[in-house]
Order: C-alpha cells, then structure tokens, then sequence
C-alpha cells in the first residue's frame, strides 16, 4: 500500500506509525510517501529468522544486527528504510555518534541488507530496494522470493558471514 500524506511525516511520526499499528512496516520514500506493508506470521518468522543469523555473525564480526523494525535514512531526501534484517560494522556505527537523536534515523544504508519478499510486494520492487541500498553503500544486500527460493545477491559478503538461505526461506 503506498500513502500520500498532505503535509510532510516528520522522523517521530513515522516512527508513531509503526508504534501505534503493530503488525505493519512503515518506510519513508525519498519525496515524503509512504510505503506500508503488513507482516505476515511467515513473514514475520523468516525476517526473524535472517536478522537470528546476522546476530549470531555480530558475536564473531562486532558490530550489531538490526531487524524489521528498524529504519536508516537512506537518502536522498526523505527516504527512510526498514530492511527485514541488517548488519552494521562497529566502525560505522561509531561514526554515528553524535549525528541523530536517540529517537532519530542514521543516516547510512547497512554494511549487509536482507530483503525478502511478502506475497504484497512485487519481486522486481524488492530486487530494486537492494540496488537502492548499495547504491547508497551497502557493501552486500540480499534479495529473498520465498515463493521461487529465488536469491539475488549484490556485492560480496563481509569475512566470515555465510548466510543459510534455505533457513530463511523455511522459517
């Protein structure tokens, strides 16, 4: 579902949305739309189950994993995004400091972002997000169709991540 709102959505009442309508992902595009998308209870477990896998690969790599619900200013613009998982270096994430509020964006696109499609989104839309994301320096960004076991992968896996795409896509 794609929203046009009148008057422009400030980082805290995007951040209001999510809270007040659980169960649904808002996402900022860079000239002030919205992007809803609910999750589904599959959904929901396999962007659970991508975000468990970069967790465990922060314990080796540093760093921290991020889930569904967290969003990143990725420029330009307003454009604000949720990947259904991420993973940002330690580095990266110490040049943050200082930069946003507690309750603010960051303003970079993850080292490494996991998109998976829901049955709402289109499969050419979600593979867009991922060039999005690495144009806007991802290092390496996954796109997920569960319903083809279709994987696309951009750029190259930091050291010592291996993703388990049939976990995924099982969950």
């Amino acid at each position: 579902m794609l929203l046009r709102l009148p008057s422009e959505v400030t980082d805290l009442d995007l951040m209001r949305l999510g809270t007040d309508n659980p169960g649904y992902r808002f996402e900022r595009e860079e000239d002030g739309s919205l992007i809803v998308s609910p999750t589904s209870t599959k959904g929901g477990a396999k962007s659970l189950e991508a975000a468990a896998q970069l967790r465990d690969y922060k314990k080796i790599a540093g760093g921290n994993a991020y889930d569904c619900n967290t969003g990143f200013a990725v420029g330009p613009g307003l454009r604000v995004y949720a990947p259904d998982a991420a993973w940002v270096s330690q580095p990266r994430i110490d040049a943050q400091v200082g930069t946003v509020t507690e309750d603010g964006f960051w303003p970079l696109s993850p080292d490494v972002v996991i998109e998976i499609k829901s049955k709402t989104d289109l499969w050419r839309d979600t593979v867009d997000k991922i060039h999005t994301f690495m144009a806007r320096g991802s290092t390496y960004a996954v796109a997920i169709n569960p319903e083809t076991r279709e994987v696309v992968p951009l750029g190259a896996p930091p050291a010592g991540l291996a993703l388990d795409f049939d976990a995924i896509i099982d969950a």
